[in-house]
């Protein structure tokens, strides 16, 4: 873990890290896509090399990277082995591969919420020519809690599926609380954790997670086109093959060995050659999360999202949308201003200051990692029309 004398020392060393820092950029928009750190470049330069006029031929360094960010990952996430983690293209590939592979029948149900991200929604809606029945919680409030999903649970619930953290109230859900709920009643508890991996780490196994699926791109801070999926051994073991290749038996060397057994848990689902400059990437960047401390960057992401929110709170013609409170709040403040009819012009106008924060519906979204300052916050809030 990394040490310092003090925070401001702390964040002057990771902030080298990332050069844009250098620049004057104030880059608040990590839930749509992050910077890529010098770690992680020099691990997909270090690789692109090898390829490029090394061995060339370097399965073996390729199997390493591997294995070693399956390992990394499933420490991240608390995960039962390393073997329940399976690599993805990105969080839609996860989803999907649990939406079909639980072959859900006629009349089963799956059951949603109003906030969700298409991500989490549309793999469900597929299954409808099977006669699954997809149902949407209403959430008037922006939030979804245990209580509120009890009251929707019925027999015919086979699946609850929802994110870790919303993508536009940023409202983040007492996962252990709904797990419990959810294995208490029997039914498979799905996450899409793409909004909260890399700011907060997810014990899956003390919230009870039946499969859990995330791209990289984002607060993970890794390349585009790399996803995790982690399943559980109970939940692997009803999973039927819904994407195969050649590498997704027990002996894929076996080559003219056909009529093989599938891979144990999900791993049939990585069916040919991996994304293997994505993986030396995420890879160095769970490596870099692990080195600062997950704990700490949790922290600091708590601590500037809730600056900003106590920042934002009673500006008149301004209304916060995301938690105020820290067990719901977590890297997203979305927000409105009244006066502003084209919010996606304003972002607009801020990146001409090299300003960068997202709109999404009409809603204004400022999402820092550990590694941003007050003083950007401050900077980018001086420069909206408050």
């Amino acid at each position: 873990m990394i040490e310092a004398s003090t925070e401001m020392d702390f964040k002057q060393n990771v902030r080298s890290w990332f050069p844009h820092t250098q620049t004057g950029h104030i880059y608040l928009n990590h839930a749509a896509i992050s910077p890529i750190s010098v770690r992680v470049k020099d691990a997909i330069d270090s690789f692109i090399l090898e390829r490029q006029s090394g061995p060339i031929d370097n399965l073996e360094k390729c199997m390493k990277i591997s294995e070693e960010t399956r390992k990394l990952a499933a420490d991240y996430l608390n995960a039962d082995s390393p073997s329940a983690i399976t690599f993805t293209g990105n969080t839609s590939d996860g989803i999907s591969a649990v939406a079909e592979g639980l072959q859900l029948e006629a009349g089963d149900e799956i059951l949603l919420n109003s906030m969700e991200f298409p991500t989490n929604v549309q793999p469900y809606r597929a299954l409808a020519s099977r006669g699954v029945k997809t149902r949407v919680l209403d959430t008037p409030q922006n939030e979804i809690t245990a209580s509120m999903i009890e009251k929707r649970i019925n027999p015919k619930t086979k699946v609850v599926s929802i994110s870790a953290v919303q993508f536009l109230s940023g409202y983040h859900a007492d996962l252990e609380a709904i797990g419990k709920l959810c294995e208490e009643r029997g039914v498979w508890f799905v996450v899409d954790a793409i909004q909260c991996l890399g700011a907060f780490p997810i014990d899956v196994q003390a919230c009870r997670i039946s499969a859990l699926a995330s791209g990289s791109h984002k607060w993970l801070m890794s390349p585009m086109g790399t996803g995790i999926l982690y399943t559980a051994p109970s939940l692997a073991e009803k999973l039927q093959p819904s994407k195969t290749g050649w590498l997704s038996v027990e002996e894929p060397w076996d080559l003219f060995q056909y009529e093989q057994d599938w891979l144990p848990y999900s791993q049939h689902l990585e069916t040919g050659t991996p994304n293997m400059i994505g993986l030396a990437g995420l890879g160095a960047s769970l490596k870099m999360f692990k080195e600062i401390g997950y704990e700490r960057i949790s922290r600091n992401v708590l601590t500037l999202s809730g600056y900003l929110t106590r920042r934002l709170e009673g500006l008149s013609g301004v209304k916060v949308i995301s938690p105020a409170d820290d067990a719901h709040r977590a890297g997203i403040v979305s927000f409105t201003i009244d006066r502003i009819e084209n919010v996606q012009a304003l972002t607009d106008e801020l990146k001409k200051k090299k300003i960068t924060i997202s709109s999404r519906e009409g809603v204004l979204r400022i999402a820092p990692h550990f590694y941003n300052t007050t003083a950007e916050l401050d900077a980018c809030l001086e420069s909206l029309p408050l």
